[in-house]
């Protein structure tokens, strides 16, 4: 069982749900908890170089994510990071040394589906020699696939 996890975590998925079920194994028994929440920006915002509402929308992502993890007794840290989720992640593992990274995605293709997140799994992978699980949420937050792949 990893004992280090980073989670990052997309834009509507942290208020879709509570922490889902099947995620519940891999960090109800990690030693650390470490969320990542990346600042986001909307089209109109990064063409107007507007980064604050960003970066203030993804403050608030995080607490919901440290809410709903508080409200089952973990303890999880965290920090908003880069646009690029990569970069985000990268800039984690800097300071957190995490032996398993989760990924919340949405399905590709869906309602919710972005540009952002296009790829994002297998680029985590080429990146990182660290054991990754994706899980790939609905348009209403649950979850309908689930990817593994060794570090």
């Amino acid at each position: 069982m990893a004992q280090r996890v980073l989670v990052l975590t997309s834009e509507d998925l942290a208020e879709a749900n509570e922490v889902p079920a099947s995620i519940w194994p891999l960090i109800d028994e990690a030693e650390e908890i470490y969320v990542v929440a990346p600042t986001l920006t909307t089209w109109m915002q990064w063409l107007c170089d507007d980064r604050d509402s960003a970066l203030v929308s993804a403050d608030e992502r995080l607490r919901t994510v440290f809410d709903h993890m508080r409200s089952g007794g973990l303890k999880p840290h965290g920090e908003v990071g880069a646009e690029n989720q990569v970069t985000a992640i990268a800039d984690a593992l800097a300071r957190f040394d995490a032996d398993l990274i989760v990924l919340r995605l949405h399905v590709p293709g869906s309602e919710h589906d972005n540009r952002r997140e296009h790829g994002m799994a297998e680029k985590v992978r080429s990146h990182f020699d660290v054991p990754t699980i994706v899980f790939y949420f609905d348009s209403e937050g649950h979850i309908v696939k689930r990817e593994e792949a060794g570090g």
